[in-house]
């Protein structure tokens, strides 16, 4: 079942990929420097709201779902989106908020109302999606949603999108558009184990939301508060930049925050699937080590060849210049850091669901905490006497938690499947990076280790497949 769901979600995701980058192009290029940054702003405000508007609800599925039966799954996830819908004026208010201390002055906008009314129906929205996408992923039933996802979402996106820029449609229409992409896919998700999207609908609005409603408590809102630091920490620093910072940065960062924002979710796509596997061996006792190592592996060689293409593309800015005229030329590092950054969470995610799953949120909450209010003060530090990049804070935050969680592991050791890509490419970035000169010496090493890689996976794989019956839970 894993294979299935791997594959579909890998081929859905390069194909999904391919459509995501092209969509941000066309939007970069078509929209002037104000609308972008508006765009960027709106989104990253949805990303952290949709994070903050999902309670304690998706921790709770994570490690409990898997173990229930679907009546009672049912039951829970009716539940939960009734209670989500309900804070929807919460984040209008909001948005209120800020625009009475001024937040939105710079960007130019108007018609306030209709742009708050739309990121708050996309808070909810987007909450929705990631409560329904975890009820489908415990029942290990990912393959629709993947496909639903890249051909309702990521194709007709990038092709309305065309459509509505190339004719002179500004970035509400685009929101607009994505909101109602959003809510077709949400029904389709919600439709795919159910009687009917009217029955769903009938089963929410009847669901008393007073009783059973934040079961579990100790853990999960533990298991929220980590969550939120995890992935509002780069979106909190973009807000922070935005207060102080011209349109012209706030466009060129809103290129990276949306980079890592779409991509972040397509490498640790993989890791993700793990999350039921890891909650039922923990309830079973039994051990994922082989699994993570695999998976691990599989991530690294993944990383370096997208990572290695990326310092290409960007080189000799194949296929994006015409995209990116009105940007200046700080942007080819920003997408180049943007896409490694993303990367990071993929390492760490299959030790990080183990070492919560085993009761072990209270020094988590501890050691995230401390490294995100670290680095948040190191950036305000930093920003003060030089005007430091948002994404080597960010990728420092995202180091920091994979020594901790490694640290933090008490598993089996993991088999030590070393990956001579990931390095030789790693260093090559960090060469690219501080000489901005390509080395065809490094470059052969490169493709020759990917090459190495790909022929040792293939032998790691048959040797996980003759033991995972045995020992491991598939």
């Amino acid at each position: 079942m894993l294979r299935k769901a791997a594959a579909t979600r890998y081929v859905s995701n390069v194909i999904g990929t391919g459509f995501t980058i092209a969509n941000l192009f066309v939007i970069t290029y078509l929209l002037d420097i104000y609308q972008f940054a508006l765009w960027g702003v709106a989104n990253s405000l949805i990303y952290i709201f949709s994070t903050i508007g999902q309670l304690t609800y998706v921790q709770y599925i994570e490690k409990y779902f898997p173990n229930y039966s679907l009546e009672k799954m049912n039951y829970y996830l009716y539940k939960f989106l009734k209670t989500i819908f309900f804070l929807t004026i919460f984040w209008l208010l909001s948005l209120y908020g800020l625009q009475a201390v001024g937040y939105f002055e710079k960007f130019n906008a108007d018609n306030m109302f209709i742009l708050f009314t739309i990121i708050s129906a996309l808070t909810f929205i987007e909450s929705s999606i990631e409560l329904s996408s975890k009820y489908l992923l415990a029942l290990k039933k990912t393959e629709k949603y993947d496909l639903n996802e890249l051909l309702i979402f990521k194709f007709l996106r990038l092709v309305l999108f065309y459509i509505l820029l190339t004719n002179g449609f500004s970035v509400y229409y685009l929101l607009l558009t994505n909101l109602i992409l959003r809510s077709l896919l949400l029904i389709r998700v919600l439709n795919f184990e159910s009687k009917g999207i009217f029955f769903i609908l009938k089963s929410i609005f009847k669901s008393n939301i007073k009783i059973d409603n934040f079961e579990n408590l100790s853990y999960t809102s533990l298991a929220f508060i980590i969550k939120s630091f995890k992935v509002t920490f780069l979106n909190v620093l973009f807000f922070i930049l935005t207060i102080y910072a011209d349109n012209e940065t706030i466009a060129n960062y809103s290129l990276g925050i949306l980079i890592i924002n779409n991509l972040r979710p397509i490498f640790s796509s993989l890791s993700g699937l793990l999350t039921p596997i890891i909650s039922t061996n923990i309830a079973k006792q039994k051990n994922s080590s082989a699994l993570f190592s695999l998976v691990n592996y599989l991530n690294k060689l993944t990383i370096g060849i997208i990572t290695l293409l990326t310092i290409y593309i960007t080189e000799y800015q194949f296929l994006i210049e015409y995209f990116l005229e009105s940007f200046d030329d700080n942007v080819y590092k920003i997408i180049l850091i943007s896409v490694f950054a993303s990367s990071i969470t993929s390492l760490y995610t299959p030790k990080f669901l183990d070492i919560l799953f085993s009761n072990n949120e209270k020094k988590l909450l501890r050691l995230v905490g401390l490294n995100y209010f670290f680095c948040i003060g190191l950036y305000y530090t930093f920003e003060y006497f030089y005007n430091v990049n948002i994404f080597y804070i960010y990728i420092l935050f995202e180091l920091t938690n994979l020594f901790l969680f490694s640290a933090l592991y008490k598993g089996e050791k993991l088999s030590n499947y070393f990956s001579y890509s990931f390095l030789f490419i790693i260093s090559y970035l960090g060469f690219y990076v501080y000489s901005s000169q390509l080395n065809s010496l490094i470059l052969f090493l490169c493709l020759g280790s990917i090459i190495f890689d790909g022929v040792k996976f293939i032998k790691i794989f048959n040797k996980y497949v003759k033991i995972k019956n045995i020992n491991y839970e598939t």
